[in-house]
């Protein structure tokens, strides 16, 4: 589950439908980004951080495997 999406979404007062309108993609496409079941294409994340202001990293990539990476 992908937490900061789904706060993200709720904080800017979003439904899943209305976002999704906004992206131009199906309802179901959107939900499984929020749930982590499939990711966006570049393009597509750059819209959703546009619109919920806040950047790729932070909606998309947890940031718990930073802190035990390398690098």
């Amino acid at each position: 589950m992908r937490e900061a999406l789904k706060k993200a979404r709720l904080e800017k007062g979003y439904t899943v439908a209305e976002i999704a309108n906004l992206l131009k993609v199906t309802p179901a496409v959107y939900y499984k980004w929020e749930d982590g079941s499939r990711d966006p294409l570049i393009e597509n994340a750059r819209q959703v951080s546009i619109l919920l202001e806040k950047s790729i990293e932070e909606l998309f990539f947890d940031n718990a495997l930073d802190k035990t990476s390398n690098y």
